[in-house]
C-alpha cells in the first residue's frame, strides 16, 4: 500500500477544513486536505458571515478580497414576515447590525462589518491560499480508518481514491476531522455526542429570479412566507426565503409540516409552489438545484482523542437560525491553527492542544442551544399565526385577528410584537457571536481578584457584546493613530497590531521599557517573539479614548494577547520592577505553552 507522510491530514474541504488549512499556513504548517466531494460547494449553503469571522479573515489578510465578493450589510437590511415576497407584509425588522439603535454598538466594538458571503464563494478563496502556501488538495478521496502509533505518536490513516479504488496510508502528526455532520472521523475515534431527536424536515430550492422590482424598499436577507390564501403542501408549512445574490439569486427553505420526513411531490409541483410563494406571476424562474435537510440538536461532548481533532459541523450540528454554522466552523479552525502551529515550531508542548476542547466545546454547545432556542421562538410565532392549521378558513381567521378592533385582537397583536422582539437575539445576536470566554490552561487568570465581568440580565449576553481585557475575553477593539501619523494616514485597530501569528503586549506611557525588556527575556529563554506597543504616546495615540475605557489596567500595566487575539493575561504592573516583569512573563508564557 502506498504511504504518504505529512504534517497534518485534514478530512473535509468545507469552511472548517479549508479555513484550517489556510490558517495553518500562517505558521508554516502544511499537509494534505482530502474531500469525498469532487469540488467546492456548488450550492450557496452557509452564507451569513459575522464580525468575529471577518476578524479572523482580516488577520489572515483576506478581508478585503472576501468583502469584494460578498453582499454588504446594507443590502441585507431587513428581516420580513409576509404572505408572499410580492404580497402583504405582516412585519419587518432590521437585520445584521442595521438597526439604528444598535449600529453604533457594532461600529465601536469591531473593525469589521458583517456581510453575506456564501460558502460556495468563500471555499475557493480559502483553498487557494492553503494550496498556494504548501497544502496539497485531493478531491474524490474518502477517509476510511485511523489509528495512533503509540511508539511515534503519529496518526496512521487509511484513505481511498474513489476514482481508482486504490487505498493509501497517510502518516501525519495530526488528523483533523472537518468532514461535516456525518463525520466519519468523529465516529472512527468514538467521540461522545449529546444528540436530541430531530426537530423537523425541510426542502431547499435554489433558483434564479429577477426580483429587483420588489426589493427597491425591501432589501433583506430573510423573507418568511406563510401564503395563507391556499392550502400548503405537506413539505411546506412555512417558507424561509434568503437572498444569495442581490436581487437575482435565491434559496427558499420550505419547513415541512410536523411528521413529514420526505417529499413526494414532483419537481414541477415544487417549482409551481415557488411561483406561488413569490406572488408575482410575471417573474421567470430558473431552478438551479434541490436539496433536503433535517433540523438537528447535536454536539460533541469532547472534540479530540489523542492527536485526532474534530471541528466544525463534525462536532456541532444545529438548525440555520442565527447564522452561526460556518462562522463557528471557521472560528474553531482559527483556535486550533495557532496551537498546532506553535507545537510544530517547537515553541509549545503538545499539552497546549488540550485547551482546544476546553475552549471550543463550550462554544459549540452554546451555539446548538441558542439556535434551537431560536427555533422554539419561531414555533411560538408560527402557532400564533396559525401556520399549522389545516383548515384554510380557520387559518385566515387566525391571521385576521391581527387587524381586528377587539380586545382579543389587541392581545394577539401584543403577543405577536413580543415574539418578534424576542427574535432580536437572532437578528442582532451580537453577544451570541462575540461573547466567548475561554477558560483553560492557555489563559492565566490566576492574578485576577474578581470573577469575570458579566451582564446582570442574562438575556443581554445574547444581544450585546461585553468587551473586557479580563483573561479569556476577546481583545477589545479600539481605533488608534500612529504617534507621527499625518492626516492622510489611516487609523489602525488594536486587532491589527495583535494576531499575525504572535503574542502581543499592550501597555501605556511609562510601561514600554520594562515590558519590552520582559519580552526580550521571553525571546531569549523561550524563543517566543512578543511585540510590545505603547498606546498613549510613544507608538500609538488613543485619539477616541476608547482603549483607555476598555484596557482595564494602569498605564504602566500590560495586556498580553494570544495569537488568536484573545487575552492571555493582564497585570497593572505598578508593583513590578523590570526584573520582576521579565520573570513573571516567562513563567506565564511557559504555563500557557505547556513548557
Amino acid at each position: 500500500m502506498t504511504c504518504i507522510e505529512t504534517d497534518v491530514l485534514i478530512v473535509g474541504a468545507g469552511p472548517a477544513g479549508a479555513s484550517l488549512g489556510c490558517f495553518l499556513t500562517q505558521y508554516g504548517v502544511t499537509g494534505l486536505i482530502i474531500s469525498k466531494a469532487s469540488s467546492t460547494a456548488r450550492t450557496p449553503r452557509a452564507h451569513y458571515t459575522n464580525n468575529a469571522t471577518f476578524e479572523c479573515l482580516r488577520d489572515a489578510g483576506l478581508e478585503r478580497e472576501c468583502r469584494s465578493v460578498a453582499t454588504s450589510k446594507e443590502l441585507i437590511k431587513f428581516y420580513r414576515f409576509c404572505h408572499t415576497i410580492a404580497g402583504e407584509e405582516i412585519s419587518r425588522s432590521y437585520y445584521a447590525g442595521n438597526d439604528p439603535n444598535r449600529e453604533g454598538e457594532y461600529k465601536k466594538s469591531t473593525p469589521c462589518e458583517q456581510a453575506d458571503l456564501p460558502q460556495s464563494i468563500l471555499e475557493p478563496i480559502l483553498l487557494r491560499v492553503a494550496t498556494q502556501n504548501g497544502f496539497k488538495l485531493r478531491w474524490d478521496y474518502e477517509f476510511l480508518t485511523c489509528r495512533e502509533d503509540t511508539a511515534t505518536s503519529k496518526v496512521h490513516s487509511t484513505i481511498k481514491d474513489l476514482l481508482s479504488g486504490q487505498e493509501l496510508t497517510v502518516i501525519s502528526n495530526y488528523l483533523c476531522g472537518a468532514d461535516g455532520a456525518r463525520s466519519v472521523v468523529a465516529r472512527e475515534v468514538q467521540l461522545p455526542f449529546h444528540d436530541t431527536p430531530g426537530g423537523g424536515f425541510a426542502v431547499n430550492v435554489w433558483f434564479e429570479a429577477d426580483l429587483s422590482h420588489l426589493m427597491a424598499h425591501s432589501p433583506g436577507l430573510i423573507h418568511m412566507l406563510i401564503k395563507p390564501d391556499k392550502p400548503q403542501p405537506d413539505y411546506c408549512a412555512i417558507a424561509i426565503t434568503r437572498q444569495v445574490t442581490p436581487f437575482s439569486e435565491w434559496v427558499i427553505s420550505m419547513l415541512a409540516k410536523p411528521g413529514i420526513d420526505e417529499v413526494t411531490a414532483t419537481q414541477d409541483e415544487i417549482i409551481d409552489h415557488v411561483r406561488d410563494l413569490i406572488g408575482d406571476a410575471g417573474v421567470q424562474i430558473k431552478v438551479k438545484g434541490f436539496s433536503t435537510w433535517s433540523i438537528r440538536d447535536c454536539y460533541a461532548e469532547q472534540y479530540s482523542r489523542g492527536r485526532v481533532f474534530c471541528l466544525g459541523d463534525a462536532v456541532h450540528r444545529h438548525p440555520p437560525f442565527n447564522g452561526l454554522g460556518s462562522n463557528t466552523c471557521i472560528q474553531d479552525a482559527y483556535n486550533l491553527a495557532w496551537k498546532i502551529g506553535y507545537i510544530q515550531k517547537g515553541l509549545a508542548s503538545p499539552s497546549l492542544l488540550e485547551s482546544f476542547n476546553a475552549e471550543r466545546q463550550p462554544v459549540g454547545r452554546a451555539v446548538v442551544r441558542r439556535t434551537n432556542e431560536t427555533g422554539k421562538i419561531h414555533a411560538q410565532l408560527f402557532s400564533l399565526m396559525g401556520v399549522f392549521e389545516p383548515d384554510l378558513t380557520k387559518k385566515r381567521k387566525i391571521l385576521d385577528r391581527l387587524e381586528e378592533d377587539t380586545e382579543e385582537g389587541a392581545e394577539v397583536r401584543a403577543s405577536f410584537q413580543q415574539i418578534i422582539e424576542k427574535l432580536d437575539a437572532e437578528r442582532h445576536g451580537f453577544g451570541v457571536e462575540m461573547n466567548q470566554l475561554y477558560r483553560s490552561d492557555a489563559v492565566w487568570a490566576d492574578d485576577e481578584p474578581n470573577p469575570p465581568p458579566s451582564f446582570s440580565n442574562p438575556e443581554d449576553s445574547d444581544l450585546h457584546y461585553l468587551e473586557s481585557t479580563y483573561p479569556g475575553f476577546r481583545l477589545p477593539h479600539a481605533w488608534l493613530r500612529a504617534s507621527k501619523a499625518t492626516p492622510n494616514d489611516p487609523m489602525i485597530s488594536t486587532h491589527d497590531l495583535a494576531g499575525k501569528g504572535h503574542f502581543t503586549i499592550f501597555t501605556g506611557i511609562g510601561g514600554k521599557a520594562k515590558w519590552a525588556h520582559a519580552a526580550e527575556k521571553v525571546r531569549k529563554e523561550l524563543s517566543v517573539d512578543i511585540p510590545v506597543y505603547s498606546i498613549g504616546g510613544e507608538d500609538y495615540r488613543d485619539v477616541f479614548y476608547s482603549w483607555s475605557k476598555k484596557k482595564g489596567i494602569s498605564e504602566k500595566g500590560a495586556v498580553l494577547v494570544r495569537p488568536d487575539r484573545f487575552v492571555a493575561w493582564r497585570h497593572n504592573g505598578d508593583e513590578l520592577d523590570t526584573k520582576s516583569c521579565g520573570e513573571r512573563l516567562v513563567k506565564i508564557i511557559s504555563r500557557i505553552l505547556g513548557r
